[in-house]
């Protein structure tokens, strides 16, 4: 790819920073689910700055408690605290899509309005990416006409990006008859030469099937995916379809040195509500000379280590227990973003 093209790096290439949004939308976070979150999003913090730095957006300037700030004072990289209000903790999918333009970092953005307008309101988080722009001195160099999350796209580095279709065009989102168009605005946008669209992801996925919990590259000719072990579920049938299209597709591209591998999903929680949580191992997060995944103190949990720790023996692989965020449909992916270096 010529030099001064836009180009969105893989999120194991060495990064900057790692961007959260504190809980405090008590609508989702009340009495001890709002006890438990702050919990672990301190503990997510502490983890993360073992590694690299960590840019926590705060509703307000005194809004932790000083327990918290004593917990993240003092830590091997710092915590950086910027007072910019948000709707909800999904930074991932809101949050600005950190760009390399030639040797330049820069940021565009992608419309939000909660997945399709399901959770009202999303005013403050569709501007935030217009927001940590100017807060960082960034340009914001392209703004995609189109709704579009963070979670619904994984790239390769090397070109290559995968999302699915249900999160391109459907209700409250882009008009289905727009499809090529959306998606050949997202290759445009994000660098890409080639954008593999799935029919879809997870069932019950209320992002409408983020790429983020189906499959994640890692490294640009191997691709890992979640499979469900009952063949029963679902999910079997759409991720049986889903591997069949990525190996078919990896392998057009990267000939016999094509990988996919497979994680079982964790157990699929239902709600007396009937809603499913979507977990799944592959909402992992990288850092420098690391990796945090999701545990759902599952079995399948130490598969996950496994595996990882396989993939990268260089890499300190840590679980972080992820039972209460899923509670409200996400994990560590979804609620971060990473500012490539």
């Amino acid at each position: 790819m010529a030099k001064s093209s836009v180009r969105y790096p893989a999120e194991w290439e060495k990064q900057s920073a790692t961007w959260l949004a504190f809980p405090h939308n008590k609508t989702n976070w009340y009495g001890e689910r709002g006890v438990k979150i702050r919990k672990f999003y301190v503990e997510l913090v502490r983890n993360i700055t073992e590694f690299q730095p960590v840019n926590l957006l705060l509703p307000s300037k005194n809004f932790l408690t000083d327990e918290e700030k004593t917990a993240l004072a003092n830590r091997p990289f710092p915590v950086n605290f910027i007072v910019i209000k948000t709707n909800d903790i999904w930074i991932r999918d809101y949050g600005p899509f950190f760009m390399k333009k030639g040797n330049k970092k820069v940021v565009i953005e992608t419309q939000f309005n909660a997945w399709g307008a399901k959770f009202p309101p999303w005013g403050l988080d569709n501007a935030i990416p217009q927001k940590i722009a100017a807060k960082m001195g960034l340009p914001l160099i392209e703004s995609v006409p189109y709704i579009f999350e963070g979670g619904a796209i994984e790239v390769n580095g090397d070109g290559l990006g995968i999302t699915t279709e249900d999160c391109l065009v459907g209700k409250n989102r882009n008009d289905v008859k727009h499809l090529n168009k959306v998606a050949k605005a997202l290759r445009k946008a994000f660098g890409l030469k080639d954008l593999l669209v799935l029919p879809h992801g997870l069932h019950g996925d209320h992002t409408d099937g983020h790429i983020d919990n189906v499959a994640r590259f890692v490294a640009k000719d191997r691709i890992v995916m979640c499979m469900a072990d009952n063949k029963r579920s679902p999910n079997a049938p759409i991720l049986s379809e889903a591997k069949f299209i990525i190996e078919k597709w990896l392998f057009r591209h990267y000939g016999e040195s094509a990988v996919v591998d497979t994680l079982p999903l964790p157990p699929q929680r239902v709600l007396d509500d009937g809603q499913i949580l979507p977990a799944s191992y592959m909402n992992y997060i990288y850092v420098n000379g690391g990796l945090i995944f999701p545990k759902y103190k599952s079995p399948n949990d130490a598969k996950a280590k496994k595996y990882f720790e396989s993939v990268y023996p260089d890499r300190k692989v840590i679980g972080i227990d992820c039972r209460t965020v899923i509670e409200e449909g996400g994990s560590l992916h979804c609620m971060s973003k990473h500012e490539s270096d």
